[in-house]
């Protein structure tokens, strides 16, 4: 066997043969101890993400001018509201002698739901035209908030039919149970298919054609509620006195706010003070809010959104016609009135809701008398007063003139003023509101001859 190791080349061989001679395979390996290790390659940066652009956020929509004052005039409503409540809520935990403490806390149950009625109707107008200018169907909203604030109504009957059964049930007003007993259980029966009712009219006022007509009807308002807001606003900034008088009623509102959070706070919690409170807060929102009517619009000519609608109203072909949507409108309510007898009646759940309301308390009240019997009497009452005082008004048209003649002097007197500022203004040119002085002039002629 034969070893041979070289030093720098770092090779072995190995020969074998049958006699262990020099012949045989060979095994051979290169790279020995001092050879020089090859460098590693170094690693390439990897490179920094590009931060994404973050999405703008969309604005929110703002309601206009008025639907501000609207909403904040919405908020007193609300307020009143739950002054009363508080009212109600307080009746409910006194003590009265002679009656039981379940006869103060169905009485304090009327006024309470009569508060909540008060303010779910003021809630319908900050949420529905309070928005006027940020939502899409702002006179849907109020519209639709009448059926919870009957609902309301119907709780406050209840509630009442409650009382009335309670007040003969013990103590000394025993004796009169046998009166009590069938006029609470009537008053209860005609409140709860009131509150029915109520729930049927929302629904009824919040969907099908009603939805449809006050969609239409809010395309057609809104507009007009801007145009209106920007109007005063230009004429506050372009004379001046603008400024000075949103100045003034802000000031006013802000004291009237600050007064109502103190009488808030000073009651202590207090159900009624608070209510007062907020009544006060409210009020000082709504004269601030319509401070902002006289201030904030541009100079110029104050009366360009005025002219604009005119322009549309006369067919003018410059600009589109703002009250273009009122005609569809008009229409569409007309041939849905018109189609009611071969389609079916569009309105059969109000009437519906309605009926069955009658129907309860005729029902409910048979063989007992009517305990709406006052009310209907007086509605009758005042019906025919109206009507004896319209008929006077018209049989004594010959000897005192007619009764509508202040309006008829007024609109003759505009129709006048416009008809002598346009003329002195455009000699020679087409009247731009000749549309209106005729439609004003058929107007005066018509109440003149009522």
């Amino acid at each position: 066997m034969t070893l041979t190791a070289c030093g720098g080349s770092g090779s072995l061989s190995q020969g074998l043969g049958a006699n262990g001679g020099g012949s045989g395979e060979t095994l051979s390996t290169t790279g020995g101890a001092n050879g020089t290790p090859s460098p590693s390659p170094s690693p390439s940066p990897s490179p920094s993400p590009s931060p994404s652009p973050s999405p703008t956020p969309t604005p929110t929509p703002q309601a206009n001018a008025v639907g501000k004052a609207v909403g904040d005039a919405g908020g007193i409503v609300s307020a009143a509201g739950s002054t009363v409540s508080g009212i109600g809520s307080t009746i409910g935990s006194q003590s009265l002698p002679g009656v039981s403490a379940q006869t103060t806390q169905d009485l304090g149950g009327v006024v309470q739901s009569v508060g909540a009625a008060v303010s779910t109707l003021g809630n319908g107008v900050s949420q529905g035209l309070g928005q006027l200018g940020a939502t899409q169907n702002p006179i849907g909203t109020t519209v639709a908030s009448t059926g919870p604030t009957v609902g309301q109504l119907g709780n406050a009957v209840t509630d009442a039919g409650n009382f009335v059964t309670s007040v003969g049930s013990s103590g000394a007003l025993s004796p009169l149970s046998p009166v009590t007993t069938p006029l609470g259980t009537a008053l209860s029966t005609v409140g709860g298919a009131v509150t029915n009712a109520g729930a049927t009219l929302g629904n009824a006022l919040s969907t099908g054609p009603v939805e449809q007509l006050t969609q239409q009807l809010s395309t057609t308002i809104t507009p007009i509620t801007s145009t209106l807001g920007t109007t005063t606003q230009n004429v506050g900034t372009t004379t001046g006195v603008g400024p000075q008088f949103s100045n003034l009623l802000t000031t006013t509102g802000n004291a009237l706010s600050q007064a109502g959070t103190t009488v808030a706070t000073a009651g202590g919690g207090n159900a009624v003070t608070t209510g007062v409170g907020g009544v006060l807060s409210a009020t000082g929102n709504t004269v601030a809010a319509v401070g902002g009517l006289t201030t904030g619009g541009a100079s110029g000519n104050p009366l360009a959104p005025i002219t604009g609608v005119l322009g549309g109203l006369t067919g003018g072909t410059t600009g589109s016609n703002p009250l273009g949507a009122l005609g569809t409108t008009l229409s569409s309510v007309s041939g849905a009135l018109g189609g009611a007898s071969g389609a079916g009646n569009l309105l059969a759940p109000v009437t519906g809701a309605v009926s069955s309301i009658t129907s309860t308390a005729g029902s409910g009240t048979a063989g007992g008398g009517n305990p709406l019997a006052p009310v209907t009497g007086t509605v009758t009452a005042l019906t025919s007063t109206l009507g004896n005082a319209a008929g006077g008004a018209g049989g004594g048209t010959s000897k005192s003139g007619s009764p509508l003649a202040p309006v008829t002097g007024l609109l003759s007197s505009v129709t006048g003023a416009l008809t002598n500022t346009v003329g002195a203004g455009a000699t020679g040119q087409t009247n731009p509101f000749s549309g209106l002085t005729s439609l004003t002039g058929a107007l005066t002629g018509a109440l003149g001859k009522k």
